[in-house]
């Protein structure tokens, strides 16, 4: 048997569609790839802790479910999902969330990944804008340009997103004759910022989203996370316009290998999101959906979000307790009421992205700022995750990150002084 061998055939990338030429790599996914490296202490990814993961729980429903009902829980599903398990979550959206949804309601997602997917394939055409926090989550923005849409930056503070800004972005792509689909907003212990939106500006945006006719994508996969401090209704919560889509995600608070999540919103948008899943992947996966209504049912889900939160925020504490130790003044970072983050602004004139490499280089991973900027800023900024790594990684790369900034912070001391030496002191000319 003769084999040929292939040919490269370059041509054959001019078939590729646009979104996949310009479509990026995830910063993280390309960073955890190092995580398995012998001596990696990673504060990168922001994935959950497996010591909180409920194992044995799920090994116990898994067999009885396996034991007693193999033929349903192994076959295919609806595409809106079990529907005791959207009883369920309506029943929770509305003792919990204040939440006012009925069953059919809620379609159950791979993920809030692919709620926010769905969304945008419902809401978004070729050259409609959404705006987005600045930084922000680059999954939601990898969502938005894959249906050929634009994000466009939207300024955040310690209060999360700037209403005055963002009316100011809308006035402008009015101006500009660009139709304004959407606000993708985190609301809740945002990814990268740990901020979270105030009640007063909840309702500065949606007051705003009638005004400038638009929906609002609700992303918030944290709520749950809360630490301290008072709980703040969501948006949809607070929506009387049915502006808002909804989306939750089990990934941190049961398990992320699941991929359980849910979306809830205007029930006519929610069927239109359920015919766009139908071409995708037909059905979520039926087994899962059937392991985690057990879990709720049998109350432990409210108990393992309790206790996660307790594991969660003693890791916190931890890690604000070492940057003190270890970090110069010269460095700030936020305080997070919850969630998984802690944003870290370094001197202006420092670059995150360098310092990454050294670091890496060290066996230390985190994830540079910018990844998470749509406008090439954010080059001194750098997220820090508290959630995977274990008490001896989170001390041992905290204190080499903070090496590693003095070290940095001490040279261009010393080349500051040089220069001003130099200046005092110019070389004597020779004649």
């Amino acid at each position: 048997m003769i084999v040929k061998e292939k040919v490269k055939n370059r041509d054959l990338d001019q078939l590729l569609s646009n979104a996949a030429c310009c479509s990026q790599p995830s910063a993280i996914r390309e960073i955890c790839k190092l995580i398995n490296r012998p001596g990696m202490r990673s504060l990168a990814g922001g994935w959950p802790d497996p010591n909180v993961f409920p194992g044995k729980e799920i090994a116990a429903i898994a067999k009885g479910l396996l034991e007693m009902n193999a033929g349903v829980v192994l076959q295919y599903g609806t595409t809106e999902g079990l529907l005791e398990l959207r009883t369920q979550l309506a029943d929770w959206a509305g003792e919990k969330e204040s939440i006012q949804c009925a069953q059919d309601d809620i379609l159950i997602t791979h993920g809030s990944a692919q709620a926010m997917d769905l969304a945008c394939r419902i809401l978004l055409d070729p050259g409609d804008v959404v705006l987005v926090e600045l930084p922000t989550y680059f999954g939601g923005v990898g969502a938005i340009r894959s249906c050929g849409a634009e994000a466009v930056g939207v300024e955040l503070d310690q209060d999360g997103l700037d209403p005055d800004h963002l009316e100011k972005q809308l006035k402008q792509q009015k101006k500009q004759r660009r139709r304004v689909k959407g606000v993708y907003v985190i609301p809740n212990f945002q990814n990268p910022t740990g901020a979270t939106l105030s009640l007063e500006r909840r309702k500065q945006l949606l007051a705003l989203a009638d005004k400038y006719h638009f929906m609002i994508l609700e992303d918030d996969p944290y709520s749950d996370l809360r630490f301290e401090g008072q709980k703040i209704p969501s948006l949809r919560a607070l929506d009387r316009s049915d502006r808002v889509i909804h989306m939750r995600s089990f990934s941190k608070i049961f398990t992320p290998g699941m991929r359980l999540g849910w979306v809830t919103g205007k029930p006519d948008f929610i069927r239109k999101m359920v015919v766009a899943k139908q071409f995708v992947d037909c059905a979520t996966n039926t087994l899962s959906q059937h392991i985690l209504l057990e879990f709720i049912r049998s109350g432990r889900l409210s108990e393992r979000i309790i206790g996660n939160n307790k594991h969660y925020c003693a890791k916190r504490d931890f890690m604000l307790s070492e940057m003190e130790k270890h970090f110069p003044k010269a460095v700030t970072w936020n305080r997070p009421q919850g969630g998984f983050f802690i944003f870290v602004h370094l001197p202006e004139h420092l670059n995150a992205d360098q310092l990454l490499r050294e670091a890496i280089e060290r066996n230390v991973a985190f994830v540079a700022g910018s990844a998470f900027f749509i406008n090439d800023q954010g080059q001194n900024t750098l997220r820090l995750s508290y959630s995977q790594a274990g008490l001896s990684e989170i001390e041992a790369a905290i204190a080499e990150i903070g090496l590693l900034i003095k070290r940095k912070l001490t040279y261009d001391i010393g080349m500051k002084k040089q220069v001003e030496f130099n200046d005092m002191n110019p070389p004597t000319k020779h004649t």
